[in-house]
């Protein structure tokens, strides 16, 4: 596999932030592929938080945002990794820039194997980042998986 950059690398780069945001939209024939998809999906590093939507929080904040969830121990997660699909959304999020490089590149590489299936396609994208008081601002978008692959290819 070619070596690529991680989704967030133009707002890491820039200092954008302090929270990175990917939205990523397939296409409404794609979302039964991408739910059947999921049953089977795990992400080393993160654990399942919720079946629907599809929630996976990087493994060392999985306990606490659980206990967000269902109100049991509600707190602040400052610094985290969170993946949730519903219906035709994927959303990873990272909390002040997220937990480094290798959460990162283990969610650009679930994107990647998403985007590569041939029943599931892609039709827009955005890297955003924002939060704490800041306006969110578009980084980085684009219209299908070519787009997305030429934003992630080394220079």
């Amino acid at each position: 596999m070619t070596k690529v950059k991680p989704w967030c690398w133009q707002v890491a780069a820039n200092g954008n932030g302090p929270d990175w945001l990917l939205l990523a939209y397939v296409t409404s024939d794609s979302v039964a592929a991408l739910a059947q998809t999921l049953v089977n999906t795990t992400l080393d590093g993160y654990s399942l938080c919720a079946d629907s939507p599809y929630t996976l929080m990087d493994s060392a904040n999985a306990d606490a945002y659980l206990g967000n969830l269902t109100g049991n121990d509600p707190r602040n997660i400052w610094v985290y990794n969170l993946v949730e699909i519903q219906g035709d959304l994927i959303k990873i999020e990272s909390g002040y820039g997220g937990r480094g490089s290798v959460n990162s590149q283990v969610e650009t590489d679930f994107l990647l194997h998403l985007f590569a299936l041939p029943n599931i396609t892609l039709q827009s994208w955005q890297v955003l980042a924002g939060g704490e008081g800041y306006d969110y601002v578009v980084s980085a978008a684009g219209a299908d998986a070519g787009s997305f692959m030429a934003y992630l290819s080394p220079d």
